[in-house]
């Protein structure tokens, strides 16, 4: 194994949440909870969810983000009429049109929602 395989396999198994390839059609909106005063950066936009977990998400957008700031998210499933709402999800990255939320607020009710569509998602009905 190359030093290279080494680390990538190393990142993996420090994640916390099992990824899950998102549904064609999943959508997100987000919205910047605080814009920094003089940034002229959007302070909103939508994207493609790629993969999701319990955890948080990644997102295809043409939006730029910020690393380390805080937005509240509305995730939208296809087959799932209700939508989710993450009170607050720091970028934690952000590279060539993707970027990755983690969720760091979220009511109860709503993370029993992201937990029954997670687990309908690992285990789709035959």
């Amino acid at each position: 194994m190359s030093p290279s395989d080494a680390q990538a396999r190393r990142f993996i198994e420090l994640r916390k949440h099992r990824r899950l390839t998102a549904p064609p059609g999943a959508l997100l909106s987000f919205s910047q909870l605080a814009l920094p005063s003089g940034r002229a950066e959007e302070a909103e936009g939508d994207g493609t969810i790629l993969d999701l977990s319990s955890g948080g998400c990644k997102i295809l957008s043409e939006i730029a983000v910020t690393v380390g700031q805080p937005y509240s998210l509305i995730i939208q499933l296809p087959s799932f009429p209700t939508p989710i709402i993450i009170e607050a999800a720091i970028v934690r990255w952000f590279g060539n049109q993707t970027f990755g939320f983690k969720f760091d607020a979220i009511q109860q009710q709503q993370e029993e929602l992201l937990r029954e569509i997670l687990q309908r998602l690992r285990f789709p009905a035959a």
